[in-house]
């Protein structure tokens, strides 16, 4: 697959859904300044040579793709050694399709701590990236589109400059996830916070079981942020065209500081009984906010 074309994932500004104009602008500048493409970047280290990989392969050294990689069976990779970097190199991870495989299929599977996976695509899975309990992982510049679920976090994960799109959910969260600098979209579910296991571990910017959106954009999604029991907190992110942006039930607490809510059919939809704690500090709201009114604190 060639290499992304610079632009891919759009900025802010090219999302009519969170387009605004006047003094609205003033949500939304943080925010269209982190415009973002999925492509190469620099490497601070030599990168190692390209080479072939086969589907299952267990990867213990750094690696960084030839061609594309397309399987027709229920394992892509499996990272098992700390601090090793998978480096897609503008190629494609590709599987069987999401639900064509009895148990399921995996893209790349993370059971190691300090694992990068760079610039690429991964698609066609029913998990497309898995980073397991005790294991840790940072997506770089990946797109992650039609999978059941695009990233399963049991670990730690952090998810920069990347797109997950056209998956009946972008990320299900039951360790820490950051997501910084990107975009959430066509998903029937975008991101699934689900309760932390006890004792889980921390994570890379966040807490046990917190989920943390800055600087992002989810769009045209059924559910862009669905919470169940996580600790979320949302910094400098857009909201627009979803079906409802944040629905939550239990969870406790969350915050939504420096965002912008625009054109959803529900903007924030809280449980009627239950403990969320929710404080929403300096964001805008096109329209009502939904079945339940929010105080917003002021700047």
């Amino acid at each position: 697959m060639p290499r992304p074309a610079p632009g891919c994932v759009r900025s802010l500004h090219a999302h009519p859904e969170v387009a605004m104009d006047g003094g609205a602008r003033r949500w939304v500048l943080p925010v269209a300044a982190l415009a973002l493409a999925v492509g190469g970047g620099a490497h601070a280290l030599p990168r190692p040579a390209a080479r072939p990989v086969a589907c299952g392969e267990v990867v213990t050294a750094d690696v960084r793709l030839a061609a594309d990689l397309r399987c027709a069976g229920p394992t892509g990779l499996v990272v098992a050694a700390d601090g090793v970097e998978v480096d897609l190199d503008g190629h494609e991870v590709a599987g069987p399709g999401a639900g064509r495989t009895p148990g399921g299929a995996r893209g790349i599977t993370v059971r190691a701590r300090g694992v990068r996976v760079l610039d690429g695509r991964v698609s066609g899975w029913d998990e497309g990236v898995r980073v397991e309990a005790g294991a840790g992982a940072d997506l770089r510049e990946v797109r992650l589109e039609r999978h059941g679920t695009g990233a399963v976090v049991e670990g730690a994960l952090r998810v920069s400059g990347s797109l997950l799109r056209g998956n009946t959910t972008g990320a299900s969260a039951r360790g820490p996830l950051v997501l910084d600098r990107s975009t959430v979209q066509e998903n029937l579910t975008g991101v699934s916070a689900e309760p932390a296991r006890p004792g889980g571990p921390g994570g890379p910017g966040a807490a046990a079981g917190d989920v943390v959106l800055r600087g992002s954009v989810l769009v045209r999604n059924g559910t862009a942020l669905l919470c169940r029991g996580a600790r979320v907190h949302v910094q400098r992110s857009a909201f627009g065209g979803n079906g409802a942006a944040i629905t939550t039930g239990g969870c406790a607490p969350w915050t939504v500081r420096d965002s912008a809510f625009v054109r959803n059919g529900d903007h924030l939809w809280l449980a009627e009984r239950g403990p969320d704690r929710v404080t929403v500090v300096c964001t805008l709201f096109s329209e009502p906010a939904g079945p339940r009114a929010l105080p917003v604190l002021p700047c």
